[in-house]
């Protein structure tokens, strides 16, 4: 296909949409108002004497997560994916559990899973069967206002105590979703634990790659655009979107200058696009009113180095520990830098003002818990990443207020994890959101007079 595009925003969504166009042929010029691609995924400090961005979350990936993966694959960076990793938790006992993938059938190997998983106390696997037996033969269906109750709502119903959702369901939804149990919504939370658990052993497989975001994805992206023939500035601020009646007409930047395209892609966070709207069109279209709706909740990660040495990758839930989940991952072979323990704190917004040194301590503290061998050795360095905007808040009625890719105006996509994907605003998601964008462009393309 042939045409002009311009996409606003150099984080994965952005870089998945440009990526593909140019691929097919579009002409494509990519503005990040940042000095480097990456967007949320990286923070700008450096990881000692490196130029590379540090992670702001540790890498992990499912297999399941089929558009993430198609991507690495494109980019030949697949390959540093590690073998399936076990999911570990950490109790508040000190007793470490094992989520364990059986072989068999999905989803009677989930059964099997559950059954022999010793995290949660017999009577709530128990409890935990017997309805997964039930909703598989529709006696009761799921419920259908799942959309408006907290998880921890609807797992108190399913009979799930107090204890469970504390220390097992709690540490799940702070992973997966970002949040705390009680702040979630039960249908997302159905939706995830049915992707991530209750699937086959192939697709609930836990990868920790080799590497950090920017090596695995942002830079390789950055490089195939380039030679697909794209364009990208980065230092480039939009300021304002140009309309007509029916489309949009140009993108006006911070030096004053004009942008014009034959299609627009607006892949920044959710609180970054209403400043781009004139008052026109936000006051004549729901859909862009409902983005003020949408809140966002944050995330705290704490990156130890350390001469600790791991033979594989490790993934680790706490419980009621003030750390909510690690990654720990080895020295890459000839590096100077040691093994690498991410520790990441989910949904408690009153961490962001903790000093630096006390998010030290507790990060030591927990990571000690769980990898007792790291008491007799040194940690070198430690590097603290804040987000007050992490992830986007699934809170009970906010899949209605995720907006489709494509807005009223005819050449006009939205891309980012937070749009409406059907999956949580994560890296998939925003991988995804950028592919819809590119595919609604490519069919308009093809139209007669497009």
């Amino acid at each position: 296909m042939k045409g002009s595009v311009l996409v606003i925003g150099g984080g994965a969504a952005g870089l998945a949409a440009a990526l593909r166009l140019s691929v097919n042929g579009c002409a494509v010029t990519l503005l990040e108002h940042a000095s480097a691609l990456g967007g949320r995924l990286l923070t700008s400090q450096p990881v000692e004497s490196q130029s590379r961005g540090l992670d702001a979350l540790p890498p992990v990936l499912f297999n399941w997560q089929s558009a993430t993966i198609d991507l690495l694959t494109l980019l030949g960076t697949n390959g540093q994916l590690t073998r399936p990793v076990p999911l570990r938790f950490t109790l508040p006992s000190g007793r470490r559990a094992r989520l364990r993938r059986t072989w068999g059938p999905a989803p009677l190997n989930a059964v099997v899973n559950l059954l022999v998983f010793g995290g949660l106390p017999f009577r709530d696997r128990w409890r935990l069967l017997l309805w997964l037996e039930r909703t598989w033969e529709g006696d009761p269906p799921l419920p259908r206002d799942l959309e408006t109750r907290t998880a921890d709502h609807w797992l108190a119903q399913t009979g799930q105590s107090a204890v469970a959702r504390a220390e097992i369901w709690d540490a799940l939804a702070r992973w997966l979703l970002g949040d705390a149990l009680t702040e979630v919504s039960a249908a997302m939370f159905v939706q995830t634990l049915a992707r991530c658990l209750l699937t086959s052993r192939r697709e609930a497989a836990i990868r920790i790659p080799d590497r950090g975001w920017d090596d695995l994805l942002i830079r390789p992206a950055g490089e195939a655009l380039r030679r697909a023939g794209g364009v990208i500035r980065c230092g480039a601020a939009a300021v304002r979107l140009r309309f007509n009646a029916h489309r949009v007409t140009g993108v006006q930047l911070a030096t004053g200058d004009l942008r014009e395209a034959d299609w627009y892609v607006l892949a920044v966070p959710h609180r970054a696009v209403m400043p781009l709207l004139p008052d026109t069109v936000l006051t004549h279209f729901a859909y862009f009113q409902q983005l003020t709706q949408l809140q966002d909740t944050g995330a705290l990660t704490v990156h130890l180095l350390t001469d600790l040495p791991l033979s594989r990758p490790r993934l680790v839930l706490f419980s009621s520990r003030p750390f909510h989940w690690m990654v720990a991952r080895p020295s890459q072979p000839g590096s100077p830098i040691g093994s690498v323990l991410s520790l990441v704190m989910t949904g408690a917004a009153d961490s962001l003002r903790w000093s630096e040194a006390d998010l030290r301590q507790l990060a030591e503290d927990d990571a000690r818990v769980a990898l007792p061998a790291l008491c007799s050795r040194r940690i070198s360095s430690v590097r603290v990443v804040k987000q007050a905007a992490a992830f986007l808040s699934l809170r009970p009625g906010v899949a209605g207020l995720r907006p489709l890719q494509q807005s009223p105006f005819s050449n006009l996509f939205l891309a980012g994890d937070w749009t409406d994907t059907g999956l949580p605003a994560n890296l998939e998601s925003a991988i995804l959101s950028g592919a819809r964008c590119a595919e609604l462009i490519e069919r308009a393309g093809r139209q007669p007079h497009a």
